[in-house]
């Protein structure tokens, strides 16, 4: 009973605020109300739900639904809409992964599409990543096209023109610029400003666009009419890329057109484990799904459906933040690309590991969160999948069987820490989906930094991909690797049904926001756009700094800093740093409730 007043309050509390949304005004506003562009933060639908961080990237996704098409038609529709029309967050020249599930087979699949180093053994033998912080040198093979095309041409049922038309239309004719593009162009101009092509189109006059403005980018618009007519090879070969190589090597990248011409984005199973009586789906390394899991996993041996909610108790508080800590601790450590680097990731979802590292949780909090040793958990390198029976983890070709003390490739002590948290401007997009038969599509796109490397070429951003090895196992360079990635496009299934999508941007901050949004809304029961709104959390591994939004309680945050934890608050009840959630909650009677994060923009557009 307590528990339930608890969150009664709670929802009572958040209701009475949704409309309070934070905004970033520019100083001068140069538009009437009736021309910014609408983010309603909330929509209701039985026949479909698209999600993204834009209305026009939701209708663009949304129109492909009406045209007969599925989840995947739409989830790729509305990426490469959103390509326009966020071009600080993700693009043609960056990457991706997706997590996807068919309803009508039963059956989950994953498409990992993130940027991959080149052929150069130069890649191997640097190991220092400042060296990689030029722009040019920064750049990674994209793989967005690719995998966005791969996705169509397994999944989709449309034709490839019509999926790219609504892109293709908002690059040509443009569209109004809102309030926090306008902030991005303002703030981060230096990533850009050097490249003359780039300030023509978002630095007219000198002077960065402002809210109110009408972006158009007609170079991106002939790239995007190539890819419809010609597909990958619109960007891989030809004119394009030929261009793009030697914008590149204008700044000693060792990028090829052999590179770009042989990039392939990789087909692997999604991770499927049993959780709370249903079924997460999401992605495995190079990506960050397996934190995910474990954390929940985490969070169910604590025990914490016995007691109230988080933001008002501090037993709770403390058992999320713990469970996000030793996950983190042990995914910084166990990640890599898997085509190259042996992981223990079957040990690390496995309940007999959530066991025990739950022996981690409460108590006095240690210095350091250090990581654990899945290996132990299990001796299978693959393991069978919840969703399918077949192996959910692909064995890495030319392994040898492996020990904690023996590494198939040498890497220096030191590069075997954690890595540190990363950098703040690292930023994202996600994208949720789920059509009216029940399939459903979790993607996560990005360029790595704001307009990633900043390295720019017939109007398309390249990423920044390449700065993100060497930091620790699993981030040595080398040729054709891709590097580690905190994002998580998530799943829950009850059943066979889909009960729960989401994502988000915001680099390590990813995978708490989605565990916090799969806790706040299964386990606690609360409203999608009531569990959106409530405050979040970051610890992290290295030290007992937790740094997390207002609005816990006096006597939640007082329980977590006498356990030992540093409290960090941020200055803004909801603060971008930590994350932008784009989620749909599917209930019994099939009522989908698609909700975007106030934290930054977004929009769902139901069907």
């Amino acid at each position: 009973m307590k528990k339930l007043i608890t969150v009664i309050a709670l929802i009572a509390l958040i209701s009475a605020c949704r409309t309070a949304e934070p905004v970033i005004e520019p100083e001068k506003p140069r538009f009437s109300e009736v021309d910014a562009p609408t983010f309603y933060r909330e929509a209701m639908s039985s026949d479909g739900m698209v999600v993204t961080a834009h209305p026009l990237g939701s209708k663009a996704g949304r129109e492909m639904l009406e045209k007969g098409g599925n989840a995947v038609d739409a989830a790729v529709a509305a990426a490469f809409a959103i390509a326009v029309l966020e071009p600080n967050m993700s693009g043609l020249g960056g990457s991706g992964a997706m997590t996807f599930w068919s309803h009508e087979k039963g059956r989950a699949d994953y498409l990992d599409f993130y940027a991959a180093l080149g052929e150069d053994p130069d890649y191997a033998l640097d190991i220092d990543p400042d060296s990689l912080r030029t722009r040019e040198r920064g750049v990674a093979i994209p793989g967005m096209v690719d995998g966005l095309l791969q996705a169509l041409e397994k999944y989709g049922n449309l034709e490839r023109q019509a999926v790219l038309a609504p892109a293709i239309e908002l690059a040509e004719e443009g569209f109004t610029v809102h309030h926090l593009l306008a902030h991005i162009f303002e703030n981060y101009s230096d990533r850009f400003t050097h490249d003359e092509e780039a300030k023509a189109v978002f630095y007219p006059d000198g002077e960065p666009l402002r809210a109110g403005d009408r972006l158009v980018q007609p170079q991106l618009a002939e790239v995007l009419r190539k890819i419809a007519t010609d597909g990958r090879d619109g960007f891989y070969s030809g004119e394009v890329a030929e261009r793009t190589i030697e914008t590149l090597s204008e700044g000693n990248s060792v990028l090829t057109l052999e590179d770009f011409e042989n990039y392939s984005a990789n087909w692997r199973g999604a991770l499927c484990e049993e959780w709370d009586g249903r079924r997460i789906l999401t992605s495995p390394p190079s990506l960050a799904g397996h934190e995910v899991i474990l954390a929940l996993k985490l969070l169910e041996r604590s025990g914490i459906h016995h007691m109230d909610h988080p933001v008002a108790d501090g037993e709770a508080l403390g058992a999320l933040v713990d469970a996000i800590r030793i996950a983190m601790a042990d995914r910084t450590k166990w990640h890599g690309d898997p085509s190259y680097v042996d992981l223990p990731v079957a040990g690390m979802i496995s309940d007999e590991y959530a066991s025990l590292r739950a022996g981690a949780m409460g108590g006095d909090v240690p210095d350091t969160m250090h990581a654990g040793n899945p290996w132990t958990a299990t001796e299978r390198y693959t393991a069978p999948s919840a969703c399918t029976g077949d192996g959910y983890f692909r064995l890495p070709l030319n392994i040898e069987k492996q020990d904690e003390d023996s590494l198939r490739q040498h890497i220096p002590s030191e590069y075997l820490e954690y890595a540190e948290e990363e950098d703040d401007d690292q930023q994202t997009t996600h994208i949720s989906v789920v059509d009216s038969k029940g399939n459903a599509v979790s993607m996560t796109n990005t360029l790595g930094l704001y307009f990633g490397s900043g390295v720019f070429s017939d109007g398309i951003f390249y990423n920044s991909a390449a700065t993100n090895f060497g930091g620790s196992y699993g981030s040595i360079r080398g040729p054709n690797r891709t590097a580690h990635s905190s994002t998580a496009p998530t799943i829950v299934l009850s059943g066979n049904k889909v009960e729960l999508v989401a994502g988000s941007p915001g680099s390590g901050r990813i995978p708490p926001a989605v565990v916090s949004m799969i806790v706040h809304t299964l386990m606690y029961d609360l409203h999608p756009a009531d569990a959106i709104r409530m405050p979040r959390v970051f610890p992290v591994p290295n030290n007992r700094r937790v740094r997390l939004e207002r609005g816990f309680s006096a006597e939640a945050l007082k329980t977590l800093n006498e356990r030992g934890y540093v409290i960090a608050p941020s200055n803004y009840p909801m603060n971008m740093y930590f994350g932008g959630v784009q989620m749909i909650r599917v209930l019994e009677d099939g009522t989908m409730i698609g909700v975007s994060d106030p934290r930054r923009d977004g929009s769902p557009a139901g069907l």
